[in-house]
């Protein structure tokens, strides 16, 4: 499985979110606590990506004996929910213009 806290992807999102708080004076352990939530669940999706791209987005449930929703695509939808929960409740708001994406999907 793949280590995502070393890619450079992590990294940067880290830095800059943990930067966005200081810069709004949001210092706190709270909020970094709140950081290194969100940061779980972005691991926790690629995870579920990367299932979701190995096995697809059916499987075959040898009980039913039937194809079935991979269950990472419903685990997904519901991560990606309470990022932006955490996301929005944290202030972070995508700035207009900045031409850069609320969050990096890839290593860089």
């Amino acid at each position: 499985m793949k280590n995502y806290r070393t890619t450079k992807a992590y990294k940067a999102l880290k830095a800059d979110l943990l930067a966005n708080l200081a810069a709004r004076g949001l210092v706190e352990v709270i909020y970094r606590d709140k950081v290194e939530e969100y940061l779980d669940l972005w691991i926790r999706r690629r995870q579920l990506r990367d299932d979701i791209a190995e096995r697809g987005i059916t499987i075959y449930d040898p009980v039913k004996k039937t194809e079935v929703e991979n269950r990472s695509v419903t685990l997904e939808l519901q991560t990606s929910r309470q990022m932006l929960a955490i996301y929005n409740a944290l202030g972070f708001r995508e700035q207009p213009g900045s031409g850069r994406a609320a969050e990096p999907d890839d290593d860089l």
